[in-house]
């Protein structure tokens, strides 16, 4: 427990210390202000902006956007990768594909979709299941391809259906991996939604950075910089907490190193 407390002292420093930097420099005057606004003017930006109702508008439209588009890919994701990791032969057929898409970033795609889609929330909605849908679909299916052999086994020789299959193996078993993948994609989605407002949107914290720029507010744009960035932080951190304590109540089937299994790993297909 004093490690961790200690640990997250030290994270502290670098941080503290750019602050305490550019809060010295502001205040003599050093920082030109067009580049780069002293914490002042962070503070004042930010004052004007929840005044105006902005702020919180933006945010919220940002965050209904994410949830949505994500609880989307985790509800298609997470049982396709299960079916995946269940029956590994299926890696041959859709490991290839999977592993070229993995590589094309969301953000690429915008245009295609803003053509499929036009110009609404469809397309911010598309964004955001692309982004998180893959590592979702990845660690799902490993998480269940690497449960035990012999839980397998046992799970044969009692002649369990595939719904106690599903229930007391592939579920327990695979849920770190599934946990990750979710985390994964929530992240990777937060990054695309606020590029994919930054490009084809009227409103969310990304649409808030490129009216700042293109009104040269600097001031601003930090804000909306710095809100993106510690509500990402504080979604992941809730993530790690929902994961820590359900995993840790659920360690009835745990991973092991197994036997070679007859079909390759999505790793090494894709």
């Amino acid at each position: 427990m004093e490690n961790a407390r200690e640990s997250n002292w030290k994270g502290l420093v670098f941080p503290a210390g750019i602050l305490v930097l550019w809060f010295l420099l502001g205040c003599t005057g050093r920082l030109n202000r067009h580049i780069i606004p002293s914490p002042g003017d962070i503070i004042s930006a930010f004052g004007h902006l929840w005044r105006q109702g902005l702020l919180w508008s933006h945010f919220s439209t940002s965050l209904l956007r994410v949830f949505a588009g994500f609880a989307l890919a985790a509800i298609v994701g997470v049982p396709l990768g299960m079916l995946m990791g269940w029956f590994p032969q299926s890696t041959f057929w859709f490991g290839p594909t999977l592993g070229f898409l993995r590589q094309i970033p969301p953000t690429a795609l915008i245009p295609l979709f803003l053509l499929w889609f036009g110009i609404g929330e469809a397309p911010k909605l598309a964004v955001i299941f692309y982004a998180a849908f893959f590592p979702i679909v990845v660690n799902s299916a490993l998480g269940v391809q690497e449960i035990s052999q012999d839980y397998w086994e046992v799970s044969q020789a009692l002649c369990l259906s595939p719904w106690k299959t599903l229930r007391f193996l592939i579920l327990p078993g695979s849920l770190e991996a599934v946990f990750t993948g979710l985390r994964l994609g929530m992240g990777l989605s937060w990054r695309a939604i606020v590029a994919a407002e930054m490009l084809a949107s009227t409103s969310g914290l990304g649409y808030l950075v490129m009216t700042a720029r293109s009104l040269a507010r600097v001031d601003e744009m930090v804000v909306g910089i710095i809100i993106i960035g510690f509500m990402g932080l504080l979604i992941d951190q809730a993530f790690l907490t929902v994961a820590s304590r359900l995993i840790l109540s659920r360690r009835g089937v745990k991973h092991a190193s197994t036997a070679p299994r007859t079909a390759p790993s999505l790793q090494e297909v894709s």
